[in-house]
C-alpha cells in the first residue's frame, strides 16, 4: 500500500505540484495571519487602554430624559443638555455624592437664555452732518450668519436731524419739534409692542430718533446729547445661564484654571441681598460668545424733508425703498457685541444688565430617512413667546427655521412683584483653556462649547466654505449657543422669583445633569469596569434616575440633514459626534475578527481546491482502483491508500509552509515564533484529510466491475452550439459540479477583495462608526491584503485546475476536433473562454456578496462601492481567463494518435 502511494506521488508530478501549491499557500497564510492577529491584539489593547478614560465615566439625567433615538442607537447626543431644565433634586445629588466609589459628582443646573441688548454706537459722518437744513438718514442692517449663507435684513431705523430744538412728551414718549410759531409737531412717536404684534415686522424692528443741532436729543438728555449724533447697531445676544458646584467643576474639567481675569467662583457664593428692584448674583463669564455672525449696517442719506416728518409705522414702511445715497457702512461682529456686554457687567463700570426675562428651549427631534441620515424636524413657536409684558427686543434671526420649542419666563404685564436678577461679574474664563481630553474618547462637557456640526457633503462644505455650522442669534436654531454665564447652585434663589418671572420654575429639583467620575478607573480592565458598573447600579437603585455609562465610549459621526432656511441657508448635510457607548469593550471583544474571517476563507477555498483535485485524480484512476478491488483489495485498504496519499501531500505542504512563514512574517513586521509556525504542519494534514474524505470514500465504495468498464454517456438530445462561446458554455455545463466548485472558490476570494477594497476606498479605510473604532478596529493592514490575495490566488488556481481537468477528461474529444481541422488557436480560445465563463460567474457572485456585506455593515452605499464591485467583476474574469492560458498550452502536447487509438 505504501509502495502504491509512493508511486502515485512520484510519477504523477503535475497533480502533486498542483495540490502542493494550494495547500502551501493556505498553511503559510495560516502562520502569517495568526502572528498578525497576536501582534494586532497587543497593539489594539494598548490603543484602547490609552484612549479609554474620558472626562467622566457616568452621565446621570432626570428620569425619562433619555430619548428614544438614544436608546435605539445606544448613544448620547452631543447636546444632551438641550431641553433639560431641572429634574434632579439637591437631595438626590447629595445621595450620589455619598455613594462609595464616586470620586467627583459635578452637577449642572440649566437656567435658560436671557436676550441681552448690546448697543454699538457709531457717529454720523461729519461731512454729511455739516450740510445746512434738516437731514434724514435711513439705517439698514443685514445679519449674516451660517457661513455667510443666511442674510436677514432688518426693517430700517430712521434718524432725523433738524436745526430746530426738540422736545419730548413725557406721558407718551413722543419726540417733538418746536416750530417757529411756537407749535410742536411729533417727529418720532413712542411705540409700545402690544400682544399679537408681529415681533419681526416694521412696528417692532424699525425705529426712529431725532437730533437737534440746538439741543441734541432734547431736554433732559444731558450735555452729552449736544455731541455729534450717532446711530446704533442693536445686537440681541442670547446669553445662556447655568449653575454649577464650583469645587466639583474644578475637579472635573479644571474650569478654575481657565479664568483669565477676575477670580473663580467660591463654592458658597450666594445671591446678594435685594437692593431696590435688583438682586445680584455672581457669575463667571465666557470670554467668547460662541456665535459666528456679523452685521453689515449702511447709513444712507435720504432726500431732505420739506417739513418735519411724522415717522410713524406707516411712514417708515413707505420709506423702506426710498432712494438714498450711502453715507457710511460699518461691519460689527457678535464678539464685539458680547464684549460690550461684558464691559457693562463689570463691577468697575457701574453698569447693570438685568435679566428682565429668560427663555427655555426644548430638544431637537429627528426623523430617520431611508438613506440613513437623520432629518432635524422643524417646530412652530407662536409669536407670543417673544412678548414679555411690553416691548421685547428680538433678533431677526428668530424669524428663521425653528428646531426647538421656546418658552418664556417673564412678567405677563407691567404689574409684577419682587426684584430683577442682575448678574455681577466675578471673572472671565476662556473656554479654550478648559482641560482638554482625548479626542478618541471625548464626551461632551455639556456647557462650554457649541455642538460641532461639520459639513458632510461637497455641497455643504462649499456653502459653509469648509467651516462648521455655528450658532447665531436664533434662539430656536439648530445649533444652540453655549453657556456664557456660570453661577453657583447657592445663588439660584435670585432666579426663582416667581413674582417677577412667573411660570413654573424648578426650585425643588433644579439640577439638569450630573457627571460622575469613578475612583480607581485605570483602563478597560475587569476591576475598573466592575467599579464603574457598581457605581452606576447604586445610583440607579438609590435615585431612580436615567444613568448612562460613557466610559469606553467614543464619538460616532452621525449624519444630519437640515432643510433650507428662510434667509438663504441652503439644505445642508452635517455630521455630529454623538457619543457611542461601549465602543472600547466591543473592540476588545472582537479583536481582529476580520483576520479570522479571512483565515477561514482561505481554509474553505483550500479545502474546496484539494477536494476537487482529489476527486478528479481518483476519477482518473478509476480503472486502476477497480483492478485493485478485483485483485482482492478491501474497501478500507483502498480508502486508507487514497487518504494516505493526500495526507503525505499535506505533510509536505505543512513543512514547506512553516519554513516559508517565518521569513515572510519577519518581512511584514510580525512576530511569528517557531512554535506557531509548527502549527502549520497539522493544519495542512488536517486540510488534506478533510478534503479527501469524500473522494476516498467514493473510490473505496465503487463497484469493481463498473470501475473497469469503459464509461458510456447516456443518449441525450443533440444540439448544435453557436460558435466557440456556445461550445464553451456547453462544455462548462457538462461538469456542473466541478465548475461550481471552481466558481465558488473564486467567488469567496472576490467577495473578500470587494470588502477590502470598499474599506480602503469607499469607506476611507474603516467600517467602524466611531473615532476610537476607526483608530483600532477593522482597519486595512498589509496582512489583510496578503490574506485576500492568497484567497483570490487559490480561487484562480481552482478555476485553472478545473480547466486542466476538463482538458484531460476530454483529451480524445479535443484530439478528434483537431483532426477535423480545428486550428490550435481555436482550441485555445475554446479553453480560455471556458475559464472566462467560470471566472465571470464566480466574480459576479463574489462581488455581489461583497457589496451587500460592506453596505450593510457600514450602513451606507456610496457610488464608489458599486464602482469597486464592477472593477472586481472585470478583474476576476480577466485573471481567470489569463490563468486558463497555461492549461490551454497543454493542448499542443496531447498525443492525438495515441488518444484516438485508446478510444
Amino acid at each position: 500500500m505504501r509502495r502504491l502511494a509512493w508511486s502515485q506521488l512520484r510519477f504523477r508530478t503535475v497533480r502533486l505540484i498542483a495540490l502542493l501549491v494550494g495547500m502551501l499557500v493556505a498553511t503559510t497564510a495560516f502562520t502569517v495571519l495568526t502572528a498578525a492577529s497576536r501582534t494586532s491584539q497587543l497593539r489594539t489593547v494598548g490603543t484602547v487602554s490609552q484612549h479609554f478614560v474620558p472626562a467622566y465615566d457616568i452621565l446621570v439625567r432626570p428620569k425619562g430624559e433619555r430619548t428614544a433615538l438614544e436608546t435605539k442607537t445606544d448613544t448620547v447626543q452631543p447636546n444632551f443638555l438641550s431641553g433639560i431644565y431641572g429634574g434632579i433634586t439637591m437631595g438626590q445629588y447629595r445621595q450620589i455624592q455619598q455613594i462609595p466609589g464616586v470620586q467627583v459628582a459635578a452637577p449642572i443646573a440649566m437656567i435658560g437664555y436671557s436676550l441681552l441688548v448690546s448697543n454699538l454706537r457709531y457717529l454720523v459722518p461729519a461731512a454729511a452732518l455739516a450740510r445746512p437744513g434738516p437731514q434724514l438718514y435711513r439705517q439698514t442692517t443685514t445679519w449674516v450668519s451660517e457661513g455667510g449663507t443666511s442674510r436677514a435684513t432688518q426693517p430700517p431705523f430712521y434718524l432725523y436731524i433738524t436745526p430746530k430744538p426738540l422736545g419730548e412728551n413725557v406721558s407718551t414718549g413722543d419726540q417733538t419739534e418746536k416750530l417757529a410759531n411756537g407749535n410742536t409737531v411729533t417727529v418720532c412717536p413712542g411705540v409700545a409692542l402690544q400682544p399679537g404684534t408681529n415681533p419681526f415686522g416694521v412696528a417692532a424692528q424699525s425705529g426712529c430718533a431725532g437730533w437737534s443741532k440746538v439741543n441734541g436729543y432734547g431736554p433732559g438728555q444731558g450735555p452729552a446729547s449736544l455731541a455729534n449724533p450717532g446711530y446704533f447697531v442693536y445686537w440681541v445676544v442670547p446669553v445662556l445661564i447655568a449653575a454649577v458646584d464650583p469645587a466639583a467643576e474644578a475637579k472635573l474639567d479644571g474650569l478654575n484654571h481657565a479664568v483669565i481675569s477676575g477670580h473663580y467662583l467660591s463654592e458658597n457664593a450666594r445671591d446678594g441681598a435685594p437692593s431696590g428692584t435688583e438682586t445680584t448674583f455672581p457669575v463667571l463669564a465666557s470670554s467668547a460668545s460662541g456665535m459666528d455672525e456679523y452685521a453689515v449696517t449702511q447709513l444712507a442719506t435720504l432726500a431732505a424733508p420739506a417739513s418735519a416728518p411724522s415717522m410713524t409705522t406707516a411712514w417708515m414702511t413707505q420709506h423702506v425703498a426710498a432712494p438714498g445715497q450711502v453715507a457710511a457702512t460699518v461691519t460689527t461682529t457678535a464678539q464685539q457685541a458680547y464684549q460690550q456686554l461684558l464691559r457693562t457687567m463689570a463691577a468697575h463700570s457701574g453698569g447693570r444688565v438685568g435679566i428682565e426675562a429668560y427663555w427655555t428651549v426644548g430638544p431637537t427631534s429627528y426623523r430617520r430617512t431611508a438613506s440613513g441620515p437623520l432629518v432635524a424636524q422643524l417646530v412652530h413657536n407662536p409669536l407670543s413667546v417673544w412678548y414679555t409684558g411690553g416691548f421685547s427686543d428680538v433678533s431677526m434671526d428668530d424669524a428663521d427655521n425653528q428646531y426647538r420649542k421656546v418658552a418664556v419666563h417673564a412678567p405677563a404685564s407691567n404689574a409684577f412683584t419682587g426684584t430683577i436678577a442682575t448678574p455681577q461679574l466675578a471673572g472671565i474664563f476662556n473656554p479654550a483653556k478648559i482641560k482638554s481630553f482625548d479626542p478618541l474618547s471625548q464626551v461632551p462637557l455639556g456647557a462650554y462649547q457649541p455642538t460641532v456640526a461639520a459639513p458632510a457633503s461637497p455641497a455643504s462644505r462649499s456653502a459653509l466654505h469648509g467651516g462648521d455650522l455655528l450658532p447665531n442669534q436664533n434662539l430656536g436654531g439648530y445649533v444652540g449657543q453655549p453657556v456664557d454665564l456660570i453661577t453657583t447652585l447657592a445663588a439660584l434663589p435670585a432666579l426663582w422669583n416667581t413674582g417677577y418671572y412667573g411660570n413654573k420654575l424648578d426650585e425643588n429639583d433644579p439640577i439638569s445633569v450630573i457627571r460622575i467620575r469613578v475612583a480607581g478607573v485605570t483602563g478597560p480592565n475587569s476591576v475598573s469596569l466592575a467599579r464603574i458598573k457598581e457605581v452606576a447600579q447604586q445610583i440607579e437603585q438609590r435615585t431612580h434616575l436615567d444613568v448612562d455609562v460613557v466610559a469606553g465610549s467614543s464619538p460616532s459621526p452621525t449624519a444630519i440633514d437640515l432643510p433650507a432656511g428662510k434667509f438663504g441657508q441652503p439644505q445642508l448635510t452635517l455630521t455630529e459626534a454623538w457619543v457611542k457607548k461601549g465602543v472600547a469593550l466591543a473592540i476588545l471583544t472582537a479583536i481582529d475578527k476580520n483576520s479570522l474571517v479571512l483565515f477561514i476563507l482561505i481554509l474553505v477555498v483550500c479545502v474546496l481546491f484539494v477536494a476537487n483535485s482529489a476527486s478528479v485524480a481518483i476519477r482518473g484512476r478509476r480503472r486502476e482502483l477497480g483492478v485493485l478491488a478485483c485483485l482482492g483489495w478491501t474497501r478500507p485498504r483502498l480508502f486508507a491508500t487514497v487518504l494516505g496519499e493526500l495526507a503525505a501531500i499535506g505533510l509536505t505542504a505543512g513543512v514547506l509552509g512553516a519554513a516559508a512563514a517565518l521569513p515572510l512574517s519577519s518581512a511584514l513586521g510580525l512576530h511569528a515564533s517557531p512554535g506557531r509556525a509548527a502549527l502549520a504542519v497539522p493544519i495542512a494534514v488536517a486540510i488534506a484529510v478533510l478534503a479527501g474524505l469524500v473522494p476516498a470514500w467514493l473510490a473505496a465504495s465503487a463497484e469493481p466491475v463498473a470501475s473497469v468498464r469503459p464509461p458510456v454517456l447516456a443518449i441525450r438530445r443533440a444540439h448544435h452550439p453557436a460558435g466557440i462561446t456556445g461550445l464553451a458554455v456547453a462544455n462548462v455545463l457538462r461538469t456542473p459540479g466541478r465548475a461550481f466548485v471552481g466558481a465558488v472558490s473564486l467567488a469567496i476570494g472576490v467577495a473578500a477583495l470587494t470588502i477590502l477594497a470598499a474599506v480602503s476606498f469607499a469607506f476611507r479605510g474603516v467600517l467602524v462608526g466611531s473615532l476610537l473604532g476607526d483608530a483600532v478596529a477593522v482597519q486595512v493592514r498589509g496582512v489583510d491584503y496578503v490574506a485576500v490575495i492568497a484567497t483570490v490566488a487559490l480561487g484562480v488556481l481552482a478555476v485553472a485546475d478545473v480547466i486542466f481537468l476538463n482538458i484531460r477528461d476530454r483529451a480524445a474529444e479535443l484530439a478528434t476536433i483537431r483532426n477535423f481541422g480545428w486550428r490550435e488557436a481555436a482550441l485555445q480560445r475554446l479553453v480560455i473562454t471556458e475559464g472566462a465563463i467560470i471566472g465571470l460567474a464566480g466574480s459576479i457572485v463574489g462581488a455581489a456578496l461583497g457589496l451587500i456585506a460592506a453596505a450593510n455593515f457600514a450602513g451606507q452605499r456610496p457610488v464608489a462601492l458599486y464602482v469597486i464591485a464592477a472593477v472586481a467583476v472585470v478583474a476576476g474574469a480577466i485573471v481567470t481567463a489569463a490563468a486558463a492560458l497555461l492549461p490551454a498550452q497543454a493542448l499542443r502536447r496531447m498525443p492525438a494518435a495515441h488518444l484516438l487509438a485508446e478510444e
